[in-house]
């Protein structure tokens, strides 16, 4: 199914991720060209599989008109929309659990593709915190890594002035639509970054607003994207702790920083903590002398990926000899 017509199942009231994905299990001999089209394509998904709620007329209708809508301005934005089906699709994030059917892209598209690490952390940091996050940045692109974050306060904004401190790539995973920038004092930034051959990502469309859980759901983004995660300064509860459990869910390589002892006991660095002592971060990270060790984890991890992705093509290939004979 094209990318358009996607858009438009998603912007049907009361169809979501678990109908898209069920639409797309079929194997359908044409495209929709129309709402009516839309209509009998999840028909067909909830004889298959059940539990497909089927809009009306008039539902239907508002998620064609909104999706050529939204494709319009999509387009007049520089932003491009890809499905799980593009060659442009990032080759990682196509191997977790549950990558996006659909990402919105502005800027440079084959960044997604490059050896990334996500760089991430609390959007209070301390001092120390900050400035190691610049620097890991800074370290990190100087490396040929693409740093990936998301655009917040604090640590994420630390690492994409670091990439950009290198003349670096980096990407930010943005958990709305790509017409607005959160938090709003980073729209510089945001431009910055685009100017300087980066991209901002996220799989919702033009005018969607933020939410908790959105918030959440991006983290996997940025894990997915990345051969590692780099946990910078966390609380127990941050957001980055999510990201961090994306990231063992995805089996990419979990850094973390080590504060020095005057800072460890410190609320901002409790996540830190739990992640080391639990024995859950693959490296702890104390000193520049770490960035080598993290470079062969997160090779290790890269052929890992290519070799399973290879295995995924060749059970592909065969399957579809064993069908043409």
């Amino acid at each position: 199914m094209n990318t358009l017509s996607i858009l438009a199942l998603y912007e049907i009231p009361n169809v979501g991720q678990r109908a898209v994905e069920k639409v797309l299990s079929l194997s359908l001999s044409s495209e929709p060209q129309n709402p009516s089209d839309l209509i009998d394509i999840l028909k067909k998904a909830n004889d298959a599989y059940g539990r497909v709620s089927i809009p009306n007329n008039d539902d239907a209708e508002v998620g064609w008109n909104k999706a050529q809508e939204i494709w319009q301005l999509s387009q007049q934005n520089g932003i491009q929309i890809i499905s799980r089906e593009s060659p442009s699709y990032p080759k990682y994030l196509l191997q977790i659990p549950d990558p996006p059917v659909l990402l919105h892209v502005k800027g440079n598209i084959d960044a997604m593709n490059k050896d990334c690490i996500a760089i991430v952390g609390t959007r209070e940091p301390t001092n120390y915190g900050y400035n190691a996050g610049r620097k890991l940045g800074e370290i990190f692109a100087k490396e040929g890594y693409v740093i990936v974050s998301g655009l917040a306060e604090g640590i994420d904004t630390a690492a994409h002035l670091g990439a950009l401190d290198a003349n670096g790539i980096t990407v930010a995973v943005l958990a709305h639509g790509l017409d607005t920038i959160f938090p709003s004092k980073n729209k510089e930034l945001s431009d910055i970054i685009l100017r300087n051959n980066g991209t901002l990502i996220s799989e919702y469309p033009w005018g969607t607003n933020g939410n908790k859980g959105y918030f959440i759901a991006r983290d996997r983004i940025q894990s997915g994207l990345s051969l590692g995660v780099f946990v910078v300064e966390t609380d127990i509860s941050g957001g980055a702790m999510h990201t961090a459990k994306f990231c063992r869910n995805q089996k990419r390589a979990l850094i973390v920083l080590q504060h020095p002892e005057n800072l460890r006991g410190h609320l901002k660095t409790f996540g830190n903590e739990n992640l080391i002592s639990n024995g859950e971060a693959d490296i702890i990270f104390e000193d520049d002398n770490d960035v080598d060790v993290v470079k062969i984890k997160m090779n290790q991890i890269k052929n890992s990926l290519l070799n399973s992705q290879k295995d995924k093509k060749d059970v592909q290939k065969s399957k579809l000899q064993m069908t043409l004979d």
